[in-house]
């Protein structure tokens, strides 16, 4: 349950970054897309269910402020979340390569499926302009605003420790042995 409140503290703070700080300190013409960076690393470092948590807490605040429709955002972000969730037994906190990839492929992944649901299937064709002037400058940004927000991530991950899942079986041994 804490990684839960963690993950939507983490989350309502990161929008309001993305959302006012970084609205006006774009590089290159984008921002960053912190929301995309904290679903790929929740779900690398804590599995399906909290990246697909962490990808629809992202993509509602996404677009209940910004879309006319909501849902697209969500399901994108959820769908990052949860593949970067399957990748979950690659994480090791020593090795730093494993969340630069995820989050540049994530970013990347979130352009491509956002160029193809709001611009491809409205006869808009120009990818490679897209992915050149949008896609690439923001998986960057990303990638150099996201590895100090990842590296803090690990930490507080590390101070609180995983929650230890205790089996009923253990529970009710635990449960004698306080009776006694």
């Amino acid at each position: 349950m804490r990684r839960y409140i963690y993950l939507l503290l983490l989350n309502i703070v990161c929008f309001v970054l993305q959302t006012t700080m970084f609205r006006h300190l774009p590089l290159g013409g984008v921002v960053p897309n912190i929301l995309i960076m904290i679903t790929a690393a929740s779900g690398l470092m804590y599995g399906r269910k909290l990246g697909m948590f962490s990808g629809f807490l992202g993509g509602l605040m996404i677009d209940a402020m910004f879309n006319s429709v909501i849902g697209l955002t969500i399901l994108i972000y959820s769908f990052i979340g949860y593949v970067n969730g399957m990748l979950n037994k690659l994480y090791f906190k020593e090795r730093l390569y494993i969340p630069v990839i995820t989050i540049v492929l994530s970013d990347l992944a979130y352009g491509v499926l956002y160029y193809v649901c709001r611009f491809m299937l409205r006869g808009r064709m120009d990818f490679m302009f897209y992915l050149m002037h949008v896609m690439i400058p923001e998986a960057v940004y990303t990638l150099i605003i996201g590895v100090p927000i990842y590296l803090l991530m690990r930490q507080i991950k590390e101070h609180f420790k995983p929650e230890e899942h205790v089996s009923l079986e253990e529970h009710v041994e635990m449960d004698r042995e306080k009776a006694i």
